[in-house]
Order: structure tokens, then C-alpha cells, then sequence
């Protein structure tokens, strides 16, 4: 008998071939590009993802892009950034009430003031403040100002009249601390040699500190790739609580201190990061409250126009925060 000759139809042949090129590009990852939007203890989730390899393993090849919120926005919306990661949304919220293309937030794992108000040891109430002049920690119009001036209000104090707010010429802890042992200043957010008069989250403000933002459009057409880089974050986030030796190491390197004020950060961060990365409507409306001097548009607009959680929910189906 003659055997028969099996002849391979080409476009078999041809799907073949496509799988095969297929899988080598999904082994080099999905190209992102992030930006790492301000340096402090609780933007670094980042850092870990990158350090531990969270991103190759979720198939991504992501490059991060050191940055503000300010040049983020312009970056995303010239495409030529995909995400923000370890931003705060008061700079896309701004931007979209001003007309450009709308942004969404779909994670956040800091939503409260991450600051403290330390006074000199004279100062033991709150109401002490009254009269005395404080320091910002940062340029007015910044987030610390913003937030210190929250916390005033919530208080029953006027920022404007009860306490006088300075900017120093350099904004460094080194400079703020010789003012304050010069008698310059009375209020600053530092805690060497000073007592903590208050720590801001107690007070219950929600505000957006730390998350991922994105274009909606980018959203629209590439969902798969944000869910791909929040899954990361997400792991990152379980390294952040359950490894801290291994965290404090990243971290150290990331912040460029030494380790014993990343210790003491960590420690403070870990107290007021959350483990559920699910974005919060009240956390936007507070930044609409914030802003809505300066950009009118935001009395009115509406906070959970600038906030997608269906993906962090995916996530927690899914048993990535525990």
C-alpha cells in the first residue's frame, strides 16, 4: 500500500506562524510608559513593582518617567505618557473642568492628608495656634497647603486671619527646623525636636493623595493594559504591608534618605496607605472643593464623573486585596 502524503493546508501553516509571533511579543511585555508623579513615601509602590519585576510578570514592559501632576496631564494629553502613577487628582480634575479631554481616576491607595502639624513644645492645644505664625512645609497652592489649611478650618480656625502661613525661602526640613529654633516660625510639619500637635488624618478629611490616573479615552481602548498595571501595583501594595524589611531597603533607595527617617516614614504611611485600592468619590469631592476658587467650574461639577472603580473591583474579585 502507498502511504499517503499529508499535505498541511498554508493558512494553517500561517496561523501557526501568528501564534508563534504572537507569543514572543507578549513574552517582551506590553509597552507602558508611567509617570512617577512626586517623590515621598507613599508614591513608591512603583519602586517595588519595578524592583520585584510585578510588571513583567502581568506581561508589561513599563517605563516609569519621573514627573509632576502638572507635566503628567500634558504628557498624557500629547500621548506620550499612558498612567500617572503615585499621583493626586487635583491637576487632571483641573484639566478636564478647563476643557481638555477627561481623565478618571481607577486606583488609589492614600486617601487622607499624609501630614502632621508639629509645634514647639509651648504650643499644647490647637487653640494655641491662634496668633502664631506657622510654615507650610511647601510652596502655597501645594497639596501641604491645601491640606494644612483643611485642617485649620475643620478646627475653627481661620487660615487667613487666626494664623499667619509663611512660605520659607527654602523649603528643605534643615532650613524649617533653624527657623523654628530661631523663633521664625511656631507651626511646621517636621518631627525632629518637636512635639506632634496633630496628625492630620485623624481629622477625617478625604482627599486623593496617592493613585493611578488615566485618560478616559486611553481607558476606553486599552483596558486590559491598565488592569494589567493595577494588578501590579496591587502586589506591590501586599509587598508594601507584608515585607517590611525588603520595603524599607526599596524605599530607601527610592527616597534617597537614610534609613532610619524611611523607618519612620513606612511606619507612618503603612498606618494611613489602604489595602483596598478601590477609588472614593468623597476623596474628588473635597478636591473640588479645593479648587472651585480657582476654577469655578468645579462648584458644580460632579465628583463621580472622575472616578471609575470597576476595575479595582475586577481586582477584588479576583483576591488581590486581602
Amino acid at each position: 500500500m502507498r502511504s499517503k502524503r499529508v499535505v498541511t493546508p498554508p493558512i494553517i501553516l500561517a496561523a501557526v506562524l501568528f501564534l508563534s509571533l504572537q507569543g514572543e511579543a507578549f513574552a517582551q511585555g506590553i509597552k507602558m510608559s508611567a509617570g512617577q508623579a512626586g517623590v515621598n513615601p507613599g508614591a513608591g509602590l512603583f519602586a517595588i513593582a519595578v524592583k520585584e519585576g510585578f510588571y513583567k510578570k502581568h506581561g508589561l514592559d513599563v517605563e516609569i518617567l519621573k514627573t509632576n501632576t502638572t507635566a503628567a496631564v500634558q504628557a498624557m494629553l500629547a500621548g506620550k505618557m499612558h498612567i500617572a502613577t503615585g499621583a493626586g487628582a487635583a491637576a487632571f480634575v483641573t484639566a478636564t473642568l478647563e476643557g481638555a479631554p477627561p481623565f478618571v481616576l481607577v486606583g488609589s491607595w492614600v486617601n487622607v492628608f499624609p501630614y502632621k502639624i508639629m509645634a514647639q513644645k509651648g504650643i499644647k492645644t490647637v487653640a494655641d495656634l491662634k496668633g502664631k505664625t506657622g510654615h507650610v512645609g511647601a510652596p502655597f497652592g501645594t497639596i501641604p497647603d491645601t491640606a494644612l489649611r483643611f485642617a485649620l478650618t475643620r478646627l475653627k480656625l481661620d487660615p487667613e486671619k487666626d494664623v499667619k502661613l509663611v512660605q520659607h525661602a527654602n523649603a528643605d526640613p534643615a532650613s524649617i527646623l533653624a527657623a523654628m529654633e530661631k523663633g521664625e516660625v511656631d507651626l511646621v510639619a517636621e518631627r525632629r525636636g518637636y512635639e506632634m500637635l496633630l496628625a492630620l488624618p485623624g481629622l477625617g478629611i478625604p482627599w486623593q493623595q496617592n493613585g493611578e490616573l488615566v485618560s478616559q479615552s486611553y481607558l476606553r481602548t486599552n483596558r486590559d493594559n491598565v488592569v494589567r498595571f493595577l494588578r501590579a501595583t496591587a502586589e506591590a501594595s501586599s509587598f508594601y504591608f507584608n515585607q517590611k524589611e525588603k520595603t524599607i531597603e526599596i524605599m530607601t533607595e527610592y527616597l534617597g534618605r537614610p534609613r532610619d527617617e524611611t523607618e519612620y516614614a513606612y511606619n507612618q504611611y503603612k498606618r494611613w496607605a489602604d489595602k483596598n485600592h478601590r477609588p472614593r468619590v468623597d476623596t474628588i469631592k473635597t478636591t473640588l472643593e479645593a479648587i472651585k476658587k480657582s476654577t469655578p467650574k468645579a462648584a458644580t461639577a460632579s465628583a463621580a464623573s472622575f472616578v471609575d472603580t470597576s476595575i479595582a473591583d475586577q481586582l477584588a474579585k479576583e483576591g488581590y486585596y486581602k
